[in-house]
């Protein structure tokens, strides 16, 4: 009799599992995966609100989250935050344009952003919903160094 209410209970258990791992695949759904800070919908991924981007710099190429000239996906109304205390940022100061040659301030984008050109603190943005689709990080005194932000 033991065994068949361990047989019963394992039975019971394995279908509570298939019921639990089935989806509808109609359905359009949000989900948020911690490792890499993103999040998924409708097959698009953007970094979730809040996100604080660690900027570092080696051989003259800005790092974020220490991937080379990472191209970063930001949402329209969040918030993200890129954390340039590193000592390695201290000659390059950190801006995001509409163009991605950077070296001069000529077509900053301050709409939204707190602390640009900052050498030694955290670049805020607030993504405002008139923003351009395309936007780049770059160094205010060098050419070349940064990557692409896509704008969702």
């Amino acid at each position: 009799m033991k065994h068949l209410l361990i047989i019963l209970c394992l039975f019971l258990f394995s279908l509570t599992n298939i019921s639990c791992s089935s989806s509808d695949s109609g359905s359009s759904t949000t989900s948020t995966t911690s490792d890499n800070d993103s999040t998924t919908d409708d097959n698009s991924t953007y970094s979730d609100n809040g996100t604080t981007f660690t900027v570092t710099v080696s051989s003259s190429k800005y790092y974020i989250d220490g991937i080379l000239t990472k191209s970063l996906t930001l949402k329209k109304g969040y918030t993200y935050f890129f954390d340039s205390t590193d000592s390695t940022t201290n000659n390059h100061p950190l801006f995001i344009g509409t163009i991605s040659t950077g070296g001069s301030y000529t077509y900053e984008y301050t709409s939204g952003v707190t602390k640009s050109r900052t050498t030694t603190e955290t670049l805020t943005f607030i993504v405002p919903s008139d923003s351009p689709s395309t936007l780049y990080y770059n160094c205010g005194n060098h050419v070349a160094m940064g990557g692409t932000i896509t704008i969702m």
